[in-house]
């Protein structure tokens, strides 16, 4: 399964000093067979020397290509996309056969951390019930439309509540006027945004020490004692500070859809920030917080109705025209022109708004926020959490 004989090639040639350039051929093709087996001090050098070039992984090149045409895929109305940042370290798919003993989820094709969509669709449904929907045995109407699947013993007795239901779907249980149905918000996988030059390091070595090594080989039939010899275990996490793209999609003819997409962002960001994803989440793993969550587009679309509009805005500001002067002509002036606007150009005009117009009166803040929602395609609040 992984490559043997010491970690020699064909031909008798050793791996280069070098990293891999995908992480996980890397990890699950590379592994050196003295690091499998590690029966001496000299072949936990070999595993430890392993892990350190694994952990010196970058990004391929071509990576930063396929994820721009990642992105530009995923805008649209039905679609919300926003980055996360690891506030720690990272261990999704620690249970994933490797030959370090300790799995992680990488990316298939470019070797590059990812968060699977099922991982993310997990954690907010089970977030959801949790956090939003009643306590066992609670009536609580407010809280009834956040209940998740109730079981009895191995069979499922009840079905979600409606807002569960719409977010995450429900099987089929024997239920007057229930039908089984799928959820109207799609989980992407979260790509890993490319660093500057690839140069931020994407993995980190961690370890693991078992201090009671007998007790769990025999599955608790041998008591745990303090006299066991510590078994340290190193394995790769992705490292702190990495960024990924999370993206959410709209089912087709959803009624209400905008909300709804933009409710499930709001769930999994508290998800993310207060649960956290993946393994040893308890040791503080798996936190992230979300970022703004596009401020590119403003900064790199180009067309003549964004420039006309930059170049007015620049005019006013120049002549040092009051702000509350200028939101009034832009009323008068722009704001037909702007909701003429369609997908990402109309994002970015709303981004160019943001950046020139600090209003301070209550009312005319209300009024470009209300400009602003129609341009990011907003829409009322469901009722509700």
């Amino acid at each position: 399964m992984w490559l043997g004989q010491d970690g020699e090639r064909p031909g008798g040639l050793r791996p280069e000093k070098t990293p891999p350039s995908h992480a996980g051929l890397g990890s699950a093709r590379w592994a050196p067979l003295r690091a499998l087996l590690a029966k001496n001090e000299q072949d936990a050098a070999v595993r430890s020397d392993w892990l350190d070039r694994l952990a010196q992984c970058r990004e391929p090149v071509r990576y930063a290509h396929a994820y721009d045409r990642w992105r530009a895929a995923l805008q649209g109305p039905d679609t919300l996309c926003f980055t996360v940042r690891a506030l720690g370290r990272v261990l999704v798919g620690h249970g994933n056969t490797t030959a370090a003993g300790v799995g992680l989820t990488l990316h298939h094709t470019w070797g590059v951390p990812v968060l699977p969509g099922s991982a993310l669709k997990g954690l907010t449904a089970g977030y959801v019930e949790a956090v939003y929907g009643p306590g066992p045995g609670e009536q609580n109407p407010e809280r009834e439309p956040f209940r998740g699947l109730t079981w009895e013993g191995s069979r499922m007795a009840r079905g979600p509540g409606d807002v569960f239901r719409r977010l995450f779907g429900a099987p089929d249980v024997d239920e007057p006027g229930r039908q089984a149905s799928a959820g109207k918000i799609l989980f992407h996988d979260a790509l890993w945004v490319p660093a500057e030059a690839g140069t931020a390091p994407m993995l980190a070595r961690d370890v693991l020490t078992v201090h009671q090594r007998r007790y769990y080989e025999s599955s608790g039939g041998e008591w745990p004692g303090d006299f066991d010899d510590p078994n340290p275990v190193s394995f790769l996490t992705v490292a702190p500070g990495g960024r990924f793209l999370v993206a959410l999609e709209l089912a087709p003819d959803v009624e209400g859809g905008r909300a709804l997409l933009e409710r499930a962002g709001r769930y999994l960001t508290e998800a993310l920030k207060d649960w956290g994803l993946g393994g040893k989440t308890a040791a503080g793993y798996g936190r992230f917080s979300r970022e703004e969550a596009s401020p590119r587009p403003a900064r790199e679309l180009q067309t003549p109705a964004l420039a006309e509009l930059k170049a007015w805005l620049e005019e006013q500001k120049a002549a040092e025209v009051p702000q509350r002067e200028q939101f009034r002509l832009l009323e008068r002036e722009w704001w037909e022109r702007l909701l003429g606007l369609v997908g990402e150009e109309r994002r970015a005009a709303g981004q160019l708004l943001k950046k020139y117009l600090k209003l301070k009166r209550r009312e005319e803040q209300q009024r470009l926020e209300a400009l602003l929602a129609q341009l990011h395609g907003g829409t009322p609040p469901l009722s509700g959490s």
